[in-house]
């Protein structure tokens, strides 16, 4: 072994020792501000830390988001002069159990030990009660917390409007005026009231609903239980009515009307009555942590959506999502009238669906070490059992669940796992960084077909949507040269250009895009005679031909518009998830999560809220090629579930406004206020998210 070799050897040995350290002391000066700061190398590359001592550290302020969700952490002993904790700085670090607050500590700011639900002791030794944020322990039940504070100091902690919550009795919840403006997001189509307050809501229970909507039954009692406390259904002076209403003409629309004699919801379908409970669910959230909407006003509301698909893309690749947080993502997207969620199964950093047929490719391509420079073990896939359940579960919200299996790029764990997929059958390792490949399934290998048809016969047993998202990005550094050096492929490429009407593409570097175009039009024709199913890719400007019936995506950031005149050239359908709005992976403000930043811009909550889908084209685009927008949410930087939902929102309530709202219904201000109102409310449930 040469001598650079043993040297990386050696380094990558030291780095993987240093990660993963159980107990870590900091001492003396300590860095705090910088993409890579101490408090970002403890959060991200510490991850097997379960003990952290920073009372010597030189450092008096604890910035946020500083150790968000590490779960393993059980000790903390926080810096003897740190003045000010930050927002989120210790969010979800629930298997701490205690916690001192030093003599020095004067500020705590929102949610910075939210969701810590391990924490039954708090010792304060600050003389006089620090400033803290009405939320600063959100989602934590302060009567069951053990706090104690300096002798002497009792009296003023108590007296304190937060403090004196940790020794306030459980009181009934307080009753609270119908707000004069509701705050509803999406806003809804057409929005009118037609007196002053109605209904009492204490008179609501009793639910009338057509037979077939016994599922949109069981999730408004799920409403009025959370909201209202209600338990009895069956009795009440005023009811709630559910029904079909076929005059409703657009999928997916209801209208709601609320007078004395109760709320009466009525949907063009199953999943417009649900998205009529949903605002009704928005109607009832409290201004305060123990309140109750006491009443509603008469009102009538029409609402349709504005594009047919609204949704979300997570990655559980790069960074594996326990399975039943994926069943937390669709509850909360359902809630902003978001329809799909979308998975990203395969790619070069792991293969994460079971496929029977190929059994390596879960035992082997689902786990490796590392993701850049987190050296910490990634492993986990799904059963096609718990894809069965998940897109059950999602049923029952509207959700539908969309897999996605790359080709021709971003394989390298199915190249890893069965060699003879690539030109040339070479052995790869699983990568475990960021970027691109070249190393791409082989055009001219019948096993590449033989493969890809298994595994989506195999998928179509699973997933009952029917699309499937073929990837098709970024396939190897254009223009796909590694097919170049493949004989095969040369032959291959050179039968398909000697067929009669083929010439050389005006402009294209060379002509390889048609080995893909081949790969793909065998695969779809596949997909769509075989299975039924409707294929859906990421657009590229080497896709030179869009095939009919297809779903195209426009990602690439400045090349929106090249993609939707691809797509009216080619009556194709179109999703919008340009990377200017979209891309929720970016960080939403400069210093924010993800720190280690290798090239994102920040994508802001304006910029994500300004996506308009029209893009500037007229209705025709709108109404025959227009299918929706779609958030994307790669996981390279995110190494938690409370980082994913700390991403996603609340710029996908943005994204399900712009998808679901008229334009002309649309303000950013209006919307920030709405959102100040529902940001609360996710808090309380527990929910991550970005300050507004």
């Amino acid at each position: 072994m040469k001598k650079r070799q043993l040297l990386n050897f050696f380094l990558l040995f030291c780095i993987c020792a240093m990660a993963s350290a159980q107990s870590v002391k900091k001492t003396g000066a300590f860095r705090c501000g910088g993409w890579n700061d101490d408090f970002r190398q403890l959060r991200d590359l510490q991850w097997n830390m379960e003990e952290l001592d920073l009372s010597e550290a030189d450092c008096d302020s604890i910035r946020a988001n500083a150790l968000h969700s590490r779960h393993k952490l059980k000790s903390l002993i926080l810096p003897n002069k740190v003045r000010f904790i930050g927002s989120q700085s210790f969010f979800a670090c629930d298997s701490l159990t205690s916690l001192i607050l030093p003599a020095t500590t004067e500020r705590i700011e929102s949610r910075a030990f939210g969701n810590c639900y391990g924490l039954h002791t708090i010792t304060s030794l600050a003389t006089t009660p620090p400033t803290i944020a009405e939320d600063a322990f959100s989602g934590l039940n302060l009567r069951n917390i053990n706090l104690i504070v300096p002798k002497g100091s009792e009296k003023a902690y108590k007296s304190d409007p937060y403090w004196g919550k940790f020794f306030a009795k459980k009181q009934k919840p307080s009753l609270e005026d119908c707000p004069k403006e509701f705050s509803i997001i999406p806003i809804p189509q057409e929005m009118v009231f037609t007196g002053a307050i109605a209904l009492e809501t204490k008179n609501l229970g009793k639910i009338i609903a057509d037979e077939t909507l016994a599922n949109e039954r069981k999730q408004l009692e799920t409403v009025l239980k959370s909201r209202l406390g209600t338990k009895n259904f069956k009795k009440s002076k005023a009811t709630i009515t559910l029904s079909i209403d076929k005059s409703i003409n657009t999928p997916e629309s209801y209208t709601m009307s609320i007078d004395e004699k109760g709320i009466c919801i009525k949907g063009s379908d199953a999943a417009g009555v649900f998205y009529g409970i949903m605002t009704l669910d928005q109607m009832l959230i409290p201004q305060e942590e123990n309140g109750r909407i006491a009443n509603l006003h008469a009102l009538t509301i029409k609402d349709s959506p504005r594009t047919k698909m609204r949704e979300l893309m997570v990655d559980p690749c790069r960074i594996f999502i326990p399975f039943e947080d994926l069943k937390g993502m669709v509850m909360e997207m359902a809630r902003y009238k978001m329809n799909a969620l979308h998975l990203h199964l395969t790619d070069d950093q792991a293969w994460r669906i079971e496929i029977k047929k190929y059994p390596k490719l879960t035992e082997v391509g689902s786990f490796r070490v590392g993701m850049d420079d987190m050296q910490m073990p990634i492993s986990g896939f799904y059963t096609q059992e718990q894809m069965k359940e998940l897109v059950a579960f999602a049923k029952q919200y509207h959700v539908d669940i969309i897999p996605e299996i790359e080709m021709p790029g971003h394989q390298v764990a199915a190249i890893h796992c069965y060699p003879e997929l690539t030109c040339g059958g070479v052995q790869i390792p699983i990568r475990t960084t960021c970027g691109v490949s070249d190393n791409l399934l082989c055009p001219s290998n019948e096993f590449t077909y033989e493969f890809l048809q298994n595994v989506f016969k195999e998928l179509s047993e699973v997933f009952t949507s029917q699309y499937v998202h073929l990837g098709g990005d970024e396939a190897g550094n254009p223009p796909l040269e590694c097919w170049s050096s493949c004989e095969s492929c040369k032959k291959l490429l050179g039968e398909i250009m000697s067929q009669p009407g083929i010439t050389p593409q005006p402009n294209s570097r060379n002509d390889n895009w048609r080995l893909q175009k081949y790969m793909f039009d065998r695969v779809i024709d596949f997909l769509r005679k075989d299975l039924n199913k409707v294929p859906m890719f990421w657009y590229e400007t080497d896709f030179h031909e869009i095939q009919p019936g297809c779903v195209v995506f426009a990602w690439r950031h400045g090349l929106t518009a090249t993609a939707i005149d691809a797509a009216i050239r080619c009556n194709a359908k179109i999703m919008l998830c340009p990377g200017e709005h979209c891309y929720l992976d970016y960080p939403a403000a400069r210093g924010d999560m993800p720190e280690v930043n290798w090239g994102m811009p920040t994508t802001s909550l304006e910029q994500t809220y300004k996506l308009d889908p029209a893009w500037g084209y007229d209705m025709t685009f709108e109404n025959n090629n227009l299918y929706g927008v779609a958030g994307t949410l790669w996981s390279e930087c995110i190494n938690s579930t409370e980082r994913m939902y700390y991403m996603a929102f609340p710029r996908a309530l943005a994204l399900s406004e712009a998808g679901w709202s008229p334009q002309k219904n649309r303000s950013y201000a209006d919307f920030l206020k709405r959102l100040s109102h529902i940001s609360k409310d996710m808090h309380r449930r527990g929910i991550c998210t970005a300050n507004p």
